[in-house]
């Protein structure tokens, strides 16, 4: 059984722990300074084991994957104490952490060649993530196997060539779901607005958008064709769509991902 150090778990590592944990192919060893009490009430597993610091970590453990999870500005001081574990030449070091280029890692461990940088996204927790994932040259493809299988449990991958676009990416699908989450929170305000209780209003806007999405997956048509379907001349759907092309939505979109993509490139510096 392949083992798993997971360093950080607040949303990002709690997600790909639950993934990871419900496959019991992999044994799991997770490092949290603060939640590593509640980890260990949440679960109570022989395949997971939780530590206050990596310091309390056994000594014994050839660890296969290093996966980084911590906040951006808790980094330097947990790599300064997973150069101490002394990890094996072909153990995977995998970063998860926005903005974070992956020579960071490389020049911190010289000696390994295993390196990948992933973006995933939230819905990670129900195997519905899009994982981002670039990885160094010097690498061969059992290693590129082994962290596509690891994250196609939690969810969809695609490869990058470019590391550039793993922070474009970072502003589409790692900070996406916030933005798709504030749309639905409006629809839901506005269906209130109108007289709806809470509860219905939920409803008609959770499955409005879940109808959509599966109707554009199944369907040959672009989002844009799908938008002439539904919007009849001089009907309800033109009327409000009128209102979002005057007030330039496609626009203010453009502008929250640029926002996002500047970010991510700030958080490299």
């Amino acid at each position: 059984m392949k083992s798993i150090l997971l360093i950080g778990c607040g949303h990002m590592g709690s997600a790909l722990l639950k993934s990871w944990k419900e496959t019991k192919k992999y044994q799991l060893y997770v490092v949290d300074p603060i939640k590593y009490k509640n980890i260990k009430k949440k679960y109570k597993s022989d395949f997971i084991k939780t530590f206050k610091s990596m310091s309390m970590l056994p000594t014994n453990i050839n660890y296969n994957f290093v996966v980084l999870a911590t906040k951006p500005k808790d980094l330097d001081s947990a790599l300064d104490d997973l150069v101490k574990i002394k990890l094996k030449n072909n153990t995977s070091i995998i970063s998860v952490i926005a903005g974070k280029k992956l020579k960071v890692f490389q020049n911190k461990f010289k000696y390994i060649n295993n390196f990948f940088r992933v973006m995933p996204n939230m819905p990670a927790s129900i195997g519905e993530s899009m994982n981002c994932i670039v990885h160094n040259n010097q690498i061969n493809k059992i290693k590129i196997n082994e962290v596509k299988q690891l994250f196609t449990y939690s969810g969809k991958t695609i490869f990058f060539k470019n590391e550039n676009q793993i922070d474009m990416a970072t502003a589409i699908s790692g900070s996406g779901p916030g933005f798709v989450f504030n749309l639905i929170d409006a629809m839901e305000k506005a269906a209130t607005n109108l007289g709806f209780k809470k509860n219905e209003a939920k409803i008609l806007v959770t499955q409005t958008f879940r109808g959509s999405i599966n109707l554009l997956l199944n369907d040959n048509l672009s989002a844009q064709d799908l938008v002439k379907m539904v919007a009849t001349k001089g009907g309800t759907t033109e009327a409000g769509l009128k209102v979002m092309d005057n007030n330039k939505i496609h626009s203010i979109f453009i502008k929250l991902v640029k926002a996002s993509y500047k970010k991510a490139q700030n958080q490299a510096k």
